[in-house]
């Protein structure tokens, strides 16, 4: 049964990896910034990066979701590849959001 899902999880953890890199970077801009928690708006890049977050956090259920229905029910490595091509542009708009709200 492994051996059917070993893409699944690997995509699904590369995927857990790239969320707590993006809260890595809110915290980190938190502390340039001195903007402590809950407040969620102060110095402009720093709103970037949390909005740039608060984006990606909020497709990754239906992201997760998608995968493992598509890997399970038609074809793993298609759904695999499919999900780490949806990981690298996530990872790129967050770069791009990050930078500047017109790298959207």
């Amino acid at each position: 049964m492994r051996h059917q899902v070993d893409l699944l999880a690997t995509v699904t953890v590369l995927g857990v990896l790239e969320q707590a890199y993006f809260a890595l970077q809110v915290i980190r801009a938190r502390r340039q910034y001195r903007i402590s928690p809950p407040r969620t708006t102060g110095h402009p890049e720093f709103e970037r990066i949390f909005r740039a977050q608060v984006n990606c956090s909020e497709y990754f259920p239906i992201f997760i979701s998608l995968l493992w229905v598509a890997g399970i029910f038609f074809h793993q490595a298609v759904a695999a590849a499919c999900g780490l091509l949806y990981l690298y542009t996530r990872l790129r708009y967050f770069q791009g959001y990050a930078a500047a709200a017109q790298g959207r």
